[in-house]
């Protein structure tokens, strides 16, 4: 028995150093408080693996929990260290969030701990109030909790080339991409007959060759006069096909040119059927050439009733502009048709746009301060992205330059930890 009693009393004496190793760590006075996250100070940390706060003996853990529901405040209450009955304490909790809204908080007894009466919305990104009355005594304890914020000097931003602008409205259009070819207007395309069948005697143009409306491009005899007679282009323009050399016969009804005026040409592209549903004769086109250098503006002029076989297609025809000769018919280019245009009451710039965690963000701005803001985003294209949660009118974003501030952010480990 005596042993007995010797190991019970060494056993108590080891749970009462644990009790007081834990209460010098975490809740004795004066214990650290707060930190940023990704800051090189500690926060205390409680069993729960909250924050934990210390009052002259009287603590409390907060914690947010989301594991299986919504993010919410949890706070266990602790007095010298040992669990205290969280009915006894009343407490709410202020989150001042970038741009100066405050979030109240209010708590009620559930199991063991107290939990809040609204979801912790994110980004857990804020200045934190916490107020406790217990046994008729306030304590108050205030720290910084952020995720997704840096501070950036005015020679950084400058050097980084961070250019902030307000968000506001902005007309998105919606664009389909199609490949295709530049090929000859054959509204302004004319071939170049002779009247009579009979042997060429002349055929004064070659390929390539400009020519004149009446111009003589050729010179025939004919079978039954034996008489010569000179045939002329019906257009100005370029000839484009030469199917004929002195000696030969013109039979009745033969080509021997063919003239296109290149002052306009088309531009047949390949549009997959589902895209192709949303085309209208009259679209603008912005068409690129294949080398991708320089661009020309048209309209859609034709949509083809009849896919291609070999493609599964549908052609949609641009007219375009050619009075420089720059489009060569037989070149590939490239069509951005504009289907719709919509002015949007909130859109960024999508150069403003980044990942954080497993969200698209926007960093807002006021002065030196960047926070990192989730978005719900709608239609979109090169230059614009619709904003349609997360964001309000008048607000200053990082339009260019966000990457840097991106970094900067992974860099100091402001990521909170879920």
């Amino acid at each position: 028995m005596d042993r007995i009693r010797q190991l019970a009393i060494a056993g108590g004496i080891l749970l009462a150093g644990a009790a007081l190793a834990f209460w010098m760590t975490y809740a004795r006075p004066g214990a650290r408080e707060s930190r940023e996250h990704g800051g090189d100070t500690q926060e205390a940390k409680g069993p729960h693996g909250g924050r934990l706060l210390d009052d002259d003996g009287f603590g409390v853990e907060v914690t947010i929990f989301e594991r299986g529901v919504p993010p919410e405040f949890r706070v266990y209450t602790y007095d010298r260290g040992a669990p205290l009955d969280p009915g006894a304490v009343r407490l709410t909790i202020e989150l001042a969030r970038f741009g100066g809204r405050v979030d109240q908080v209010r708590f009620s007894k559930r199991d063991d701990y107290l939990v809040g009466d609204r979801i912790v919305e994110e980004p857990h990104s804020f200045d934190v109030r916490v107020v406790v009355e217990y046994d008729r005594k306030s304590h108050r304890w205030e720290y910084a909790s952020y995720e997704g914020r840096t501070e950036l000097s005015p020679e950084a931003i400058q050097a980084s080339r961070v250019t902030i602008e307000t968000i506001g409205p902005a007309t998105v259009t919606t664009r389909i991409r199609a490949h295709g070819r530049v090929v000859p207007n054959e509204d302004h395309l004319a071939h170049v007959i002779p009247r009579y069948p009979g042997v060429v005697k002349e055929a004064r143009k070659r390929l390539g060759d400009p020519v004149e409306r009446n111009e003589v491009v050729a010179v025939v005899e004919s079978n039954e006069s034996l008489q010569r007679y000179e045939v002329p282009s019906s257009i100005d323009g370029t000839i484009i096909r030469k199917d004929v050399t002195p000696g030969e016969v013109a039979g009745e009804g033969g080509v021997i040119y063919t003239v296109a005026d290149l002052s306009t040409v088309w531009v047949d592209l390949n549009v997959y059927h589902k895209d192709f549903l949303q085309l209208r004769v009259g679209q603008p086109v912005t068409v690129e050439r294949d080398e991708g250098v320089g661009h020309g503006e048209g309209t859609i002029v034709y949509l083809s009733p009849i896919g291609a076989e070999n493609t599964q297609t549908l052609l949609a025809r641009v007219e375009l502009p050619n009075a420089d000769r720059t489009w060569h018919p037989g070149r590939f280019a490239t069509g951005d048709i504009v289907v719709e245009k919509v002015t949007v009451p909130l859109a960024v710039r999508t150069s403003a746009l980044q990942t954080f965690r497993d969200w698209d963000v926007v960093f807002l701005n006021a002065g030196a301060v960047f926070q990192a803001m989730p978005v719900a985003l709608g239609q979109r294209d090169d230059t614009w992205a619709e904003v349609l949660e997360g964001l309000q009118a008048g607000q200053r974003y990082a339009a260019e330059g966000s990457f840097v501030i991106k970094a900067d952010i992974g860099k100091s480990g402001a990521i909170h930890e879920h």
